[in-house]
């Protein structure tokens, strides 16, 4: 008992000195907890306090920039009201000089109107006068016209208005002359627009009219680019569309069925009589004929078929001033009818005068030029008014043809219509080429032929009798009756 007893006190005296020994470590630990947390308090503290004099600091100067801030908002205040009121008064200034303005711009606007229909109605009184003036004209044409019938000899047995080649040449020239003035209008009149390419244009026929009247293979869109060396082309393109149209007629003005007849009737007394009396029956027949009230009328009719088959053509390369176009087609009808006129009078002859066809360039199947015109002094005119060298200088180099602007024309026979002999009346009158870069080929553009073909002087001398006639030339009919039907 005693024995467990003192074991008991000997466990408890151990536990007491553990206990002990627990509770001086603890103490250890809190001694230097507290020191530690001493420090780190006093660390803290001082930390904080240099936050709170920074963060004064910074106040501080939050407050000073604040106040500055103040100032220059009170300025700017200040500052921005005055340019307010300026610009009020600005603004109200600026919208009395509009309403002004703008009263002004309604009067001017005003009397330009005024001015636009003063002008429009002096325009339209231009236009009447011009008709009137072109009416009057027309009068004194036809009564000058009487009057010279009215005053030839009522003794000719033949009714012939007889003429030499001299009063043909000189109307030839005069013709040429004419067409050239109305080309050379009808280009200044759009001097400030340029034409239309053969790529631009939609019409096979036309293009192949363009492309014919280039001889020497250069590409035609070089001189439409050029609004000087157009004219070239529109005057020889004018021209053709006047031989095909007119001077290859058997009689223009008469109606297809006649025409018919009298070339079979023609040809049935070449095959019995001699030709002198076979001509002088055509030309009394033909003068006859041409005075007739009907024959008239057709004639006029024909001739606007003409003038806008000439219009509708040139204008699709080159579209004319809508204010100038009844200008234009008035001057363009005087020079039809004097063309229509000549064609009457040289197929009224005794003699055959003959407007041969315009030469054209002739392309193999790939489009290469296969064969150039030479210049022929004896049947050609060089109209580039370049008088340094002569027309024989011009054969002999065996300068190339550029560009046909009028026909050769020829007569057959004598005055009183005996033998074949041809003598020029009127020389074709063309541009000659540049000379070309040595090596460089000719080509076009692949393009359907013209229907009204073409025949080549140059493989046959001056001298040599011709072999085309108007009495054969009805091959080359048909073209202007298609326009007269659309019409």
């Amino acid at each position: 008992m005693r024995r467990r007893q003192s074991m008991q006190v000997l466990e408890l005296e151990s536990r007491v000195a553990q206990l002990a020994e627990e509770n001086r470590m603890l103490a250890e630990a809190r001694a230097q907890a507290e020191v530690s947390s001493s420090n780190r308090n006093s660390s803290a503290l001082a930390e904080r306090e240099t936050e709170i004099e920074s963060l004064k600091r910074m106040l501080q100067e939050a407050n000073e920039v604040i106040e500055r801030l103040k100032q220059t908002n009170e300025g700017l205040r200040s500052s921005t009201s005055a340019i307010a009121v300026k610009h009020h008064e600005e603004v109200r200034r600026l919208e009395n000089d509009h309403a002004l303005t703008a009263r002004e711009l309604d009067q001017v606007r005003g009397a330009q109107a005024q001015q636009a229909r003063v002008v429009q109605d002096k325009d339209t009184e231009i236009a009447g006068l011009r008709a009137q003036l072109d009416a009057i004209k027309e009068q004194i044409r036809e009564l000058q016209q009487q009057i010279l019938e009215s005053s030839k000899p009522t003794e000719n047995p033949d009714f012939l208005d007889a003429h030499d080649v001299d009063y043909f040449d000189h109307r030839c020239q005069q013709l040429s002359a004419h067409v050239h003035q109305w080309v050379l209008r009808f280009s200044k009149f759009s001097d400030m627009r340029a034409c239309r390419l053969t790529s631009e244009i939609n019409d096979e026929k036309l293009i192949d009219r363009l492309d014919n009247a280039v001889l020497d293979g250069s590409d035609v869109d070089t001189y439409l680019e050029d609004r000087v060396r157009r004219r070239d082309i529109f005057m020889s393109m004018t021209m053709t569309m006047i031989w095909e149209f007119v001077f290859t007629r058997y009689l223009f003005g008469m109606d297809r069925e006649q025409r018919q007849k009298l070339k079979q009737l023609e040809k049935q007394l070449l095959d019995v009589g001699p030709v002198h009396a076979v001509r002088q029956w055509r030309a009394i027949t033909l003068t006859l004929l041409s005075r007739r009230p009907a024959f008239k009328r057709q004639r006029d009719q024909d001739t606007e078929a003409v003038v806008q088959a000439i219009l509708d053509g040139l204008g699709k390369i080159l579209p004319p001033p809508s204010n100038l176009e009844d200008q234009i087609q008035t001057q363009l009808r005087r020079v039809v009818r004097e063309a229509v006129g000549l064609a009457i009078e040289m197929r009224s002859q005794r003699a055959e005068y003959m407007m041969l066809p315009p030469l054209q360039p002739e392309y193999d199947e790939s489009g290469d030029l296969t064969e150039t015109v030479a210049f022929n002094a004896a049947l050609m005119s060089e109209r580039s008014g370049d008088s340094s060298v002569t027309s024989e200088e011009l054969e002999a180099a065996g300068t190339t043809v550029r560009v046909v602007l009028f026909p050769l024309v020829i007569r057959k026979g004598d005055e009183t219509g005996r033998g074949d002999d041809e003598v020029v009346v009127c020389p074709a009158q063309v541009l000659v080429a540049k000379p070309t870069t040595p090596g460089k080929k000719a080509a076009r553009m692949a393009t359907p032929s013209s229907d009204a073909g073409g025949v080549s002087l140059f493989a046959r001398s001056g001298g040599a009798p011709s072999d085309v006639t108007m009495g054969e030339g009805g091959h080359m009919e048909g073209g202007i009756r298609r326009v007269v039907n659309q019409e």
